[in-house]
């Protein structure tokens, strides 16, 4: 029987003496001579394998690539980066002897079966299509909770008042803690993100809003059990609106990414609006009803997570190939996933700290993405806490009447958000058509999309005010927040489909900080907006909010656009040299 040998060429030629090194190369020559002379073996039949090093990320800007690796002619000993296993680290040889970096782990790919997602030949995940809109579908949905538990409210204070014997300004109290809390919240659930994944704290913050909920619709009237339960309500609710903006970047590419956020998008940002559509009905039969129906439909949800939804955290499944082979319905149901091969997974996203979230803010895109989006959404809320007393006061509109007024920025919001995403991934794909192949579109390119979002909204804000304040037909003032509602979901989609490209591992971080000061916002004018319409007249006040998005948020994008690419430089290279001081001397070439 001819025997086999794969002969590994890397640092022997510093090892062996030139005489011998003559010698052994004419015996490797004539061996080869005779295996080529002879039939062969079915043992002989192995077949070679390429080795190359894996493809850099091209949802990460802070991507290192790796150099190429030695070819079987190269003699010189070669150094190999520390990190991430590639695929041509601990390739088994016939003499039981490795390539530097040691031994491979129990759990290491064969070297004559890479993965995928190691040389490149793999999609960006695993999942099916039509499981990625189950997933959207799900996570869509649990997003619009939260905001739809802060809406769902409004229409009931008035009921609330007489209720709990409890002045106008106590029961906004109500309002503003739970907008605080909502803002504070992902910013504790996400010190969990790596913890066993995304799956196990969709399960456990939904479990405490649920539990909330129960006991806001059957324990008697207090003053202190309401504002302790809404808090409660906001805690268990603020996990699934950042953790859904993770979910959209693990399964989805970035060039297609802008779309399924705005499909995402939907939830949260319709919450505030269908809820004072549904608060008004329930408030007019109970007002205990409000709390009975969020709990009922997000316990319904809460069995459809924990039977159906897969875990996505790449730094846990990877592509989600482990899912593949599995049913849509899991058996029995498990609060974590299992674990995908080491090969298979992602880097772990770094572990959140409030230093972190600095670092994560002081960063120049984020920091003013993140007030942009605030002073929009401030904006809008201003209108939204302002709408039911004009449309009561000067319209005489009744509660069913005042939710159902709330349609109109409702839809805008929805158009908003899909005709921006698909508009923004349109022009990306447009512009990544022009480029030579493999070129990299700057993140930046989406920033662009942003400006016509602030105008249209600053044109609604404008004729908001005018229209109220002149007491025109009720369909001009709810034409003016349907423009107003339609920019700023234009500008949101597109910021966080920014977000997702510009930090791709941490795009949920990201997100919990635009909420971080978005909320706050809307807390902080739903106290002073009466005030200010009261002392300066609608017309004036909005007017006021118009110029300074124009202003503020124009301006914003305009520098973000011109300085991005030099912030985002400046950033990479400052990971890479982090990245060589944690790996030590060894990993420098």
């Amino acid at each position: 029987m001819a025997r086999f040998e794969l002969t590994v060429q890397i640092g022997r030629s510093r090892q062996s003496c030139p005489h011998k090194a003559s010698s052994s190369q004419s015996r490797s020559r004539s061996r080869s001579r005779t295996r080529h002379s002879r039939p062969h073996s079915p043992e002989d039949r192995i077949p070679l394998v390429e080795r190359v090093p894996p493809p850099a990320r091209d949802d990460d800007p802070a991507s290192i690539s790796l150099p190429p690796s030695p070819t079987d002619n190269t003699p010189e000993k070669t150094s190999l980066p520390l990190g991430p296993r590639s695929s041509h680290q601990g390739l088994p040889t016939s003499n039981n002897e490795s390539l530097p970096n040691g031994p491979p782990p129990a759990d290491e790919p064969p070297g004559l079966n890479p993965s995928p997602k190691q040389d490149g030949s793999g999609s960006y995940t695993d999942f099916s299509p039509l499981r990625r809109k189950f997933i959207l579908s799900v996570i869509t949905i649990a997003g619009f909770f939260g905001p739809l538990a802060g809406g769902i409210y409004l229409p009931a204070l008035p009921v609330l008042e007489k209720e709990f014997n409890v002045s106008p300004t106590a029961i906004n109290v109500t309002v503003s803690v739970f907008m605080m809390t909502f803002a504070l919240g992902p910013l504790f659930w996400s010190t969990f993100a790596d913890w066993k994944g995304r799956r196990p704290l969709y399960l456990i913050s939904l479990a405490i809003y649920i539990l909330a909920n129960v006991l806001l619709a059957v324990v008697p009237a207090n003053y202190g059990a309401l504002v302790f339960l809404r808090v409660v309500q906001a805690f268990g609710s603020a996990s699934v609106v950042s953790m859904g903006a993770g979910t959209v970047a693990d399964i989805t590419e970035p060039k297609k990414r802008a779309f399924a956020m705005s499909i995402f998008l939907m939830g949260p940002q319709c919450g505030p609006v269908l809820g004072p559509v549904l608060g008004g009905a329930l408030a007019e039969a109970n007002w205990r009803w409000i709390f009975g129906f969020l709990a009922i439909s997000s316990g319904i949800l809460w069995l459809v997570i924990l039977s159906s939804l897969p875990e996505t955290l790449r730094a846990r499944v990877g592509g989600g190939r482990i899912y593949t082979e599995r049913p849509i319905f899991f058996w029995p149901p498990s609060m974590s996933s299992p674990l995908a091969p080491s090969w298979e997974r992602g880097p772990p996203p770094p572990i959140p700290t409030l230093k972190g979230y600095w670092n994560l803010f002081v960063y120049p895109p984020i920091g003013i993405v993140s007030f942009n989006t605030a002073m929009l959404y401030s904006t809008y809320f201003a209108i939204a806490v302002q709408l039911p007393t004009e449309l009561s006061q000067r319209y005489k509109w009744g509660p069913s009447g005042i939710g159902a007024g709330f349609l109109a920025v409702g839809i805008a919001m929805i158009v908003g958000s899909l005709l921006g995403g698909r508009a923004s991934d349109w022009r990306r794909a447009r512009a990544a058509e022009q480029l030579p192949k493999d070129t990299k579109i700057d993140p930046e390119f989406r920033l662009v999309d942003q400006i016509w979002g602030v105008l249209i909204c600053v044109l609604g804000t404008l004729l908001y005010g005018w229209m109220v304040n002149g007491s025109k037909h009720p369909a001009a003032v709810l034409f003016a927040t349907f423009l107003t509602g339609f920019g700023m979901n234009w500008v949101f989609v597109t910021t966080t489909a920014f977000l997702t490209e510009c930090v791709a591992q941490q795009a949920a971080g990201a997100f919990a900080l635009g909420n971080l000061l978005r909320n706050p916002g809307a807390a902080i004018v739903s106290v002073i907006t009466p005030t200010l319409v009261a002392k300066m007249g609608s017309g004036w006040c909005f007017t006021g909010l118009a110029v300074l998005d124009l202003l503020l948020v124009g301006t914003a994008v305009i520098v973000l656009r011109l300085k991005c690419p030099g912030w985002r430089a400046d950033r990479a290279a400052k990971m890479q040299l982090a990245g060589k001081k944690a790996a030590g001397p060894a990993a420098v070439p």
